[in-house]
Order: structure tokens, then C-alpha cells, then sequence
């Protein structure tokens, strides 16, 4: 017999039947295989877009980390170990820029100007400080007896050592006592002449030093009501938060002639620097907590005011209400509030933020390093280098034009070879889709090539959000608003808010309309310059040229050959 036995039919008609039947048994199988490779496909794309959320989802995780317990410092440096990843052809392998952020210090780095000793030397008090001596005496039967009566023996006080003391806020109540004559006229009239009181800035019991405490408390050391109320009943006295919060009402009408000409003359400005940040309140429609917002603006160095205004939302209205009537450069982030106000008024020019542009970046270089995102982050570097080393340079002298053009055709090269929902795509059409306010800071040297001042002003107000929470109702908002306008513009210009605060509330009611500018901040503080914070402006200048030294010392040692 054949090796295998198949029962084969012997007519024709049974045949085709046979052949037709394994043909559509061939056609059943094939559609199955069809099937099971569409599932495959289907399955491989869902694990390919799963993989893909998981890497997203990572990234987020590993920047939320670094935000929580990492180090926030944007930096980037371009050393020997990353030299693979460099392009040098396209950057240039000479680059000795600094920190990309112009604004974020690196004090975690030695420097050699710095003391090194452990010892601190002598602290000497401020001489403006009141002082009180203090005698010890020797006690007599410590005195040696054959130096009791030695008539050459000499006896005196030395000054031996220099100890802080404090004593507690005192809380004094002023008696006011208004003089008054009284005459009995012969018709039976009575003829009264009294005194006149000064007048006050709102009628509550307490005068301007304690509005003073409680404005400088609240916005300039942002502590919430209920610590205050704690701190005072310490002191003997209890004003409740429900009466701090009216009388800070009250006082953020009497002063809005005030903040309303720093808000005006800050609007006169050539460069004018915009940003917001959310903050709760509590009551809102529907009730609970609602998100509001404080936006702050930031004049040049000829108008110096950090201003502060408050909106129930983020829509555009509250922007183009505060910021009606400027014209000149408004320096922003990317939210389309501001890129719309600047295309409705050809009177406002838009001009964008590197330090957010650099942040896209630098986030993805963290989270998947590559020779893209090195190279941008060169080009970052070395534009902020040469901001660094000429801040107060002209336009002509920047020298940054041909590394911002070379830097755009870069990005638009990039931008093509990108994948479409590729998050470097996403971070160069940033930039390339704005490009025209991005370059514009080099067009005026006045124009910042950041808008970090602003993000720095606003954190002012954030510190406070941190320890208050939330406002209680737009009638808080706006004075929250009021008050960080004049406490933050204190702050730019060292002045001590208290006694600013105390003055203002002082002067105000006798001040005509046409001597408010003396109570500006700015000019406030040169007539009284005894209550400068000259220590705080002298750490703010050695901060500042410690950073430039820094970095010029890094640029020295990229420029050395190896």
C-alpha cells in the first residue's frame, strides 16, 4: 500500500464537490489569519499609545518629583562629560555663557571671594539702637582685704561685651483731650469754642501706627488675622479678625488716590512686565471656593511701582481694564489674554519671555536627554551670557542678533524633523509660532530678555497665599490688591513698610491732590532716608555681583583649553 491512504472519490462530481470544499475551508482559514492579525495590529497600536501615555505620565512623575524634593534650579552647564551630546557645528564649541536663567542663583557654589572660616568675627550693633548699661558691681567680701582701703588701689567700670535684648510691642491708649471755652451770653445763648482734632484716616479707635502694625503684618509679613489676633491678645489687647478686616477696608479706600496714581505713572512705562497667579475665595457664585486672581504689573526704572489688581476670573476684560491707556512693550508669558489685548491696540507691542521658552526645554532635557535638547539649551546659554555680561549695554552692543537668527533657522529645521506630538515639536513651535515677540527684545535695549522680574514681584503675593490661603470675598481681593501695590513697592526700594505705612496713614487726610507724588515709595524714601533697609539693599547688591563674578568665572574657565 501508499505510504498514507486517502479515501479519494472515483467519479468527477465528487471530486469538484471535495476540491470546492477544501477551497472554501482555504478561504475560511485565511479569514481568520486576516482577522487575527487586524487584532494583533490593533493591539500592538493600543500597547504603542499605552507605552506612550506610561513615558508622558513618567516624565510628569519625574518632574513633580523634582519639583517637590529635586533642586529647582534651572541650570544647565555645557561640560566635558556632555561634549558627545554638543553640536558644536551648529553652536559652537567655544561657548563660556553662564546659567541659562538670569534670574536663579547657584550659591551652591564655592566661590573664592567667600569666607571660608568658620568663625564670624565680632558682630557690631547698629548705633541708631537704643542702649542701657548695665553695672556689675564686686561684691565686698570678694575685694581682697588689703585692697579695701589701699588708697592707690583704683577701682572703675570696663566695658567687657555687647548682648541683644528685646522687649515686647507695647500697647499705649492715647487720651485726647480737646480744649473748649464756654461763655453764658446775657440773651441766655451759650457761646462754646472748642479745639480741632486732627483728622483721621477712617473713624475707628485706632490711630495710624496701628494700622500701620497690622498693613505691615498682614501684606508685608503675611501673617493670616487670626495671628494677629493671637499676637496682640499676647500684648494685652484683643482686636478681633472680623474688626482687622474691616478697618483694612476701610483703609485700602482711603488710600486707593495713592495706589491708583502709582498704578497710572507704572502705565507710562517703555517696558511694562505682566503675569498672574490664582487665588481661592471663599465666597463666590456657586458658593465654595471659586478660583480668583492677582495679576501684578512692573514698571521700568522710571516708573518703579509694582502694582497688584485683583479680577474675579482670568478672562480678558480685567487685563484690558488695568492696562488701558498704555503703550509701549508689554513683556509677558504666552497666555493668548495678552498676545489679544497686544493685536486689538497697535499702540501695545508684545514681546516674549526666554525664561519660559528656555523652561520647555530644560523639562525635557531632564526627563529624555538628547543632542536637540542640548543644543537648544546652548543656544539658551550663550544668549543669556551675553545678557549677563552686558545688561546695561545698547542694542548695538548685545551681539545677541546672530545667535537668535541662527537659533531660529535651527528651530525651524527641528521643527520639521519632529514627530507631531512629539513634546520637543511642541516646545519649538512655541517659540517659532511667536517668533516675532521673542526677537523683539532686540530691538530696544531697555527690553529684559525674561520676564523674571515680574514672576519674582508676583511671588510677593504668593508668599502670602501660603500662609492666608484664600481671600474671603472680592471685597478682599481688592484690598489684598491695594495694599501689595504699596508693601511690594516698598520692598523694590527698601524702604521699612511700617514707617512708610505710619506716614501715609498719617499725611493722607491733610494731603491736597497735587502732593500726593511726594508719598510715592520712590520719593517717600528720599526725604526720610533714615528708614531705608540699607542692610537688605547691601545684601542685595553683594548677591548680585557674587552671581556676575561666578559666572565670569565659569566663562574664564570654558574659554581655557583643556
Amino acid at each position: 500500500m501508499d505510504a498514507f491512504d486517502v479515501n479519494l472519490p472515483h467519479d468527477i462530481d465528487a471530486c469538484h464537490e471535495l476540491i470546492l470544499e477544501l477551497d472554501r475551508e482555504r478561504r475560511r482559514q485565511a479569514a481568520v489569519i486576516a482577522q487575527q492579525q487586524e487584532t494583533i495590529a490593533q493591539q500592538q497600536a493600543i500597547i504603542a499609545q499605552q507605552q506612550e501615555t506610561i513615558d508622558r505620565l513618567q516624565s510628569d512623575v519625574d518632574l513633580l518629583k523634582r519639583t517637590l524634593y529635586g533642586r529647582r534650579r534651572e541650570r544647565f552647564v555645557d561640560d566635558s562629560q556632555q561634549g558627545l551630546l554638543f553640536d558644536s557645528t551648529i553652536v559652537g564649541a567655544d561657548d563660556d555663557s553662564g546659567s541659562g536663567d538670569d534670574d536663579e542663583s547657584d550659591d551652591d557654589e564655592p566661590s573664592p571671594e567667600r569666607r571660608t572660616s568658620k568663625g564670624r568675627g565680632r558682630r557690631l550693633f547698629p548705633e541708631l539702637l537704643p542702649r542701657k548699661t548695665v553695672r556689675h558691681e564686686l561684691d565686698e567680701q570678694e575685694v581682697p582685704e588689703e585692697l579695701r582701703n589701699d588708697p592707690t588701689a583704683r577701682r572703675f567700670f570696663k566695658k567687657t561685651s555687647e548682648q541683644l535684648e528685646f522687649t515686647p510691642a507695647s500697647i499705649h491708649v492715647i487720651e485726647h483731650y480737646q480744649e473748649v471755652i464756654v461763655r453764658d451770653e446775657a440773651s441766655g445763648e451759650t457761646t462754646i469754642v472748642s479745639a480741632t482734632k486732627p483728622p483721621q484716616l477712617i473713624d475707628a479707635y485706632a490711630g495710624p501706627g496701628f494700622w500701620a502694625h497690622l498693613t505691615a503684618s498682614r501684606f508685608a509679613d503675611h501673617l493670616p488675622y487670626y495671628r494677629q489676633e493671637d499676637i496682640l491678645s499676647r500684648h494685652g489687647c484683643r482686636i478681633g479678625r472680623g474688626t482687622q478686616q474691616r478697618w483694612l477696608f476701610a483703609l485700602a479706600l482711603a488710600v486707593a488716590p495713592l495706589v491708583e496714581l502709582m498704578r497710572r505713572l507704572g502705565l507710562q512705562s517703555e517696558v511694562l512686565g505682566a503675569d498672574e497667579t490664582p487665588v481661592k475665595m471663599l465666597a463666590g457664585e456657586p458658593p465654595g471656593c471659586t478660583k480668583t486672581y492677582l495679576w501684578s504689573t512692573v514698571g521700568d526704572n522710571a516708573h518703579p511701582y509694582d502694582c497688584f489688581h485683583f479680577t474675579p476670573d482670568r478672562s480678558r476684560d480685567g487685563p484690558e481694564q488695568f492696562l488701558a491707556g498704555f503703550q509701549g512693550y508689554l513683556q509677558s508669558d504666552a497666555y493668548t489674554c495678552y498676545e489679544r489685548i497686544a493685536a486689538a491696540d497697535d499702540q501695545i507691542v508684545p514681546v516674549g519671555c526666554w525664561a519660559h521658552a528656555r523652561r520647555k526645554f530644560e523639562e525635557i532635557h531632564f526627563s529624555a536627554p538628547s543632542v536637540r535638547t542640548h543644543t537648544a539649551l546652548g543656544y539658551f546659554q550663550r544668549l543669556y551670557d551675553i545678557e549677563d555680561r552686558a545688561r546695561d549695554s545698547s542694542v548695538s552692543q548685545r551681539g545677541a542678533k546672530p545667535i537668535v537668527t541662527e537659533f531660529h533657522q535651527w528651530l525651524l529645521e527641528q521643527h520639521e524633523r519632529e514627530l507631531p506630538k512629539s513634546k520637543l515639536r511642541a516646545a519649538i513651535a512655541y517659540m517659532t509660532n511667536r517668533w516675532q515677540s521673542f526677537a523683539c527684545y532686540l530691538d530696544h535695549g531697555a527690553i529684559p530678555i525674561d520676564n523674571n522680574r515680574t514672576e519674582a514681584a508676583l511671588k510677593y503675593a504668593v508668599l502670602g497665599r501660603k500662609a492666608w490661603l484664600f481671600f474671603g470675598n472680592s471685597q478682599g481681593g481688592e484690598t489684598a490688591a491695594t495694599f501689595f501695590t504699596l508693601t511690594k513697592s516698598c520692598n523694590r526700594h527698601h524702604v521699612d513698610p511700617f514707617a512708610y505705612l505710619r506716614d501715609v496713614y498719617t499725611r493722607l487726610p491733610t494731603t491736597p491732590a497735587s502732593d500726593l507724588p511726594s508719598l510715592l515709595p520712590d520719593r517717600w524714601i528720599d526725604e526720610h532716608p533714615q528708614h531705608r533697609l540699607q542692610e537688605r539693599a547691601d545684601e542685595a547688591c553683594q548677591r548680585a555681583d557674587r552671581k556676575r563674578a561666578r559666572r565670569a568665572q565659569r566663562r574664564a574657565h570654558a574659554a581655557t583649553p583643556s
